[in-house]
C-alpha cells in the first residue's frame, strides 16, 4: 500500500533533545535543592511529556502535586526561552523530509511536549513551512498513548489512519499508533531499545531515516 501522509514523533525520532531537556530539568531540580540527573538517566525520562519527566526525575522525593505543578510550570517557562542549545536533527532526517515533500506527501509532527515549545523548536530547526501540521500537548486533549491528538491530525489532513504512517521511537508511540489505527514504524536511532518497542507490539523497524521512503513508493 502507498501511504498518503505521515505523523512523526519529535524527541528521539526527528531530533535529539536529550541534553537540552536534561539541562532544564537539572536547572529546576537544583533550584529546589533536589539531586540532579545524569546523562545516563535522561533517556528513560523522555516520551511522556515534561511533567512526567520531572516527576520521574524527582524519584518520589516530592509527592505534593501542587509543588510538582509549580516545578513543571517553571520548567516549561525556562525551556521555552531557549529550547535549542544542543538540540539537533538526526542524520538523514533533513534529506528524508525533503524527499517526502517532493512526493507531495502530507507530514505532521505530534509530541507530548508542550505545544508552544514544540512549535518553537520546529520553527528554529526546520522552519515554518516544512510540516503541514505541528501539534504538541494542549490542555483538553489527552497525551499519548491516547490517540486523540493523532486522530485530530488525520482529520485535519483529510486521511484515514489506515492511509497514514506513524513513525516513532518509543513504546508510547507504538501504543498510540495502534490505538488510533495507524501504520506504526519504529525508529531505532532514538531513546528506546528495539526490545522495548517490540514488547509494545511493534513489528516494523527501520535503522536509518531514509528507509522510510520505501513505504511511500
Amino acid at each position: 500500500m502507498k501511504y498518503k501522509a505521515a505523523i512523526f514523533d519529535l524527541d528521539g525520532t526527528l531530533i535529539d533533545t536529550a541534553n537540552d531537556i536534561k539541562f532544564y530539568i537539572n536547572m529546576i531540580l537544583k533550584r529546589y535543592s533536589f539531586p540532579e540527573i545524569s546523562s545516563d538517566n535522561i533517556h528513560s525520562l523522555l516520551g511522556g511529556g515534561l511533567k512526567n519527566a520531572i516527576t520521574q526525575a524527582l524519584a518520589g522525593a516530592e509527592k505534593d502535586e501542587k509543588k510538582i505543578d509549580l516545578y513543571v510550570k517553571e520548567l516549561i517557562n525556562e525551556y521555552f526561552k531557549n529550547p535549542v542549545i544542543e538540540t539537533h536533527f538526526y542524520k538523514e532526517i533533513d534529506t528524508l523530509l525533503e524527499k517526502i515533500k517532493q512526493t507531495k506527501i502530507k507530514i505532521a509532527v505530534f509530541s507530548n511536549k508542550d505545544h508552544a515549545i514544540t512549535e518553537k523548536i520546529i520553527d528554529i530547526i526546520f522552519g515554518t513551512k516544512m510540516f503541514d501540521i505541528v501539534r504538541g500537548s494542549v490542555e483538553g486533549v489527552p497525551k499519548k498513548p491516547d490517540p486523540a491528538g493523532a486522530l485530530l491530525i488525520a482529520e485535519k489532513l483529510g486521511f484515514s489512519p489506515e492511509e497514514m504512517i506513524y513513525l516513532g521511537d518509543s513504546d508510547i508511540d507504538c501504543t498510540t499508533a495502534k490505538n488510533g489505527g495507524f501504520k506504526f514504524i519504529a525508529a531505532l536511532w532514538g531513546y528506546r531499545t528495539k526490545k522495548q518497542i517490540a514488547d509494545a507490539g511493534a513489528d516494523l523497524f527501520i535503522s536509518k531515516p531514509l528507509e522510510l521512503i520505501n513505504f511511500f513508493k
